[in-house]
């Protein structure tokens, strides 16, 4: 199963749930008391999916390894690339 379908099924069974409390389809004590939340609750994940997709990305960012090699490399392959400009007349501000 690919990703995209995982999450789909997921969103879709989520939604079911909620539609459900949300049209009162179970007769419970909880989703009458905690009406006001449950009719918030996409807007409550979604905040709370959007945290946590900043704190992965300030982690992987935080933990980023440097390439020290493949930094030199670069640098030794732009000025080959220079040289072989200047040869051919291009001129560099």
């Amino acid at each position: 199963m690919k990703k995209l379908t995982q999450w789909v099924v997921g969103v879709n069974i989520l939604s079911i749930l909620w539609l459900s409390l949300l049209f009162h389809q179970y007769d419970n004590k909880i989703s009458k008391e905690r009406f006001m939340v449950i009719q918030f609750l996409p807007i409550i994940l979604l905040i709370c999916f959007g945290v946590f997709a900043l704190a992965v990305i300030l982690y992987r960012v935080a933990t980023f390894n440097d390439c020290k090699s493949a930094a030199e490399e670069l640098q030794a392959e732009i000025k080959e690339a220079r040289t072989a400009l200047r040869k051919k007349g291009f001129k560099f501000d």
